[in-house]
């Protein structure tokens, strides 16, 4: 049977990181962000990067030792000696990852109507079909289109921080008060929650460690390089939005970014917008490949069934397991409000990640043979990371309610979880 290609090395896996948490992010969330936070929103970014940053390094160290792409089902079985739970958090890992793809399929759907006035709903299916080809042509491929898309959005976020700080030197921009708002907690808080979506995808990194060379040593430091880089970028956009804009503006802008780099030079603001478009296309891609390869990985261990593991002997691609992920996220599109489905994803996601915190928690105290190449600094940081995982479960249920779509659709995984021995 063949097998994937191990075609990535640093820089590929590393910008493959970045752009994977860049993404359709912070080009669509500043503005709300800035809404709820007000001239603090650079606090609620850096608040969400402590999540971002604890689990990021928590994923660094297991990927050093479990480098399959089944990933947080490896992380949870080893830990947890169960493999029921270790079903179910790799079903929400799976399921929240294909969720998104039809969540930003609609995004990009979005730009590009500006530019081709079609049907919204096939534009979206148009992105997925287009991204899911360019995934079938091998990982060389993607990692190449990867690679042009994240110098794209990362340049397009480098202008705005540079040209902001040319402003404030040349005397043409009034240096504002950042910590306006800053005696209100609660608002920062709640955007950090919001804020946090916009560092989501540093553990997709762990789910390329058999097309990665070297993977004990790439993976761990791909995704403390990426997690760094971006929190940085973060930040500093954060600070550049609310000098030069007010954050009521940003808020209610459809284009927040560009608005942004308008304040710089109006010119600014038709290639930012074609930036936005790049980054959700490659948001698209980058997601369709995550997922194939957990399910992949998956299926190699028994989870689902073994022809998802089958892999393309011309492309070095798991075709089936692609072509499932493409067909899942095209029938999702269909859904009656994809934003209502699109809401369960964060439920998951932070599921997940308390998991992963959890797992280097026990793997340290129980396991003799738990020997990581890498290792988190201190037990402290897995431990905040699962205490910021359960206040972001907290704050989802005190937000929506505990009989919600999301409820629902969460006991319904479980249930399948459970009955798809």
């Amino acid at each position: 049977m063949s097998k994937l290609r191990r075609e990535l090395g640093l820089l590929e896996t590393t910008l493959y990181g970045v752009g994977m948490i860049i993404g359709a992010g912070i080009y669509a969330l500043i503005g709300k962000v800035c809404g709820i936070a007000g001239y603090s929103v650079w606090l609620s970014f850096l608040i969400s990067s402590v999540l971002a940053i604890t689990t990021g390094l928590c994923y660094a160290e297991l990927s050093s030792v479990f480098s399959r792409d089944s990933a947080e089902y490896d992380y949870v079985l080893s830990s947890t000696r169960n493999k029921t739970l270790a079903r179910i958090v790799a079903w929400f890992m799976l399921g929240s990852m294909i969720v998104s793809a039809s969540t930003v399929a609609y995004g990009f759907a979005g730009y590009l109507s500006a530019y081709f006035p079609e049907n919204i709903l096939l534009l979206s299916i148009f992105s997925i079909v287009l991204f899911s080809i360019i995934n079938f042509f091998g990982i060389k491929l993607s990692a190449k289109v990867n690679d042009v898309a994240t110098v794209l959005e990362t340049g397009g976020l480098v202008v705005i921080i540079l040209g902001t700080l040319a402003l404030l030197l040349t005397g043409n921009l009034a240096p504002k008060n950042i910590l306006q708002g800053v005696e209100n907690p609660v608002n920062i808080f709640e955007g950090a929650f919001l804020a946090f979506f916009a560092f989501i995808g540093f553990g997709s990194i762990a789910k390329m460690g058999e097309e990665v060379k070297n993977p004990e040593k790439t993976l761990p430091r791909a995704i403390v390089l990426s997690v760094a880089i971006t929190t940085v970028l973060y930040i500093l956009v954060a600070i550049s939005a609310v000098l030069l804009a007010e954050p009521k503006e940003l808020y209610k802008s459809e284009e927040p970014a560009a608005l942004i780099a308008s304040r710089i030079a109006p010119e600014l603001k038709g290639l930012l917008s074609i930036i936005a478009l790049f980054s959700t296309g490659n948001t698209i891609l980058l997601i369709l490949i995550s997922s194939s390869r957990m399910l992949y990985g998956l299926a190699s261990q028994g989870v689902f069934p073994r022809v998802f593991s089958r892999v393309s002997e011309a492309t070095g691609v798991p075709l089936y397991s692609s072509l499932a992920c493409t067909a899942l996220a095209i029938l999702l599109l269909f859904a009656g409000n994809i934003r209502t489905v699109a809401e369960v994803t964060d439920l998951w996601i932070f599921i997940c990640y308390f998991f992963v915190n959890l797992s280097v928690i026990l793997l340290r105290r129980k396991s003799k043979s738990y020997k990581p190449k890498f290792r988190v600094p201190s037990v402290a940081i897995p431990v905040i990371g699962c205490a910021f995982s359960l206040a972001m479960i907290a704050h989802f249920f005190a937000t929506h309610g505990i009989l919600t779509t999301a409820s629902a659709l969460t006991l319904l995984l479980v249930l399948i979880a459970l009955l798809a021995k």
